[in-house]
């Protein structure tokens, strides 16, 4: 997977495996920590394509209605 040009690097996992909870099990938490980090990029992208086209105002709503803050209860 090292050689696909949109992967995350090793150091990358290495990171989310040290964020990841040891109570749960790690794969599924990287697995989706690297799902995010993948659609995060893609989305990214994308608004950089509408907002070069001249609709900054529409990249910055997309944004936030794909992205919304999170916030967690602890």
């Amino acid at each position: 997977m090292s050689d696909y040009p949109y992967a995350p690097s090793l150091e990358l996992y290495r990171e989310w495996q040290r964020e990841a909870n040891h109570n749960e099990p790690i794969f599924l938490q990287v697995a989706a920590m690297a799902a995010r980090w993948g659609a995060d990029r893609e989305l990214e992208a994308c608004l950089t394509e509408v907002s070069f086209l001249g609709s900054r105002s529409l990249a910055d709503k997309v944004r936030t209605s794909r992205r919304p803050k999170i916030t967690e209860d602890k």
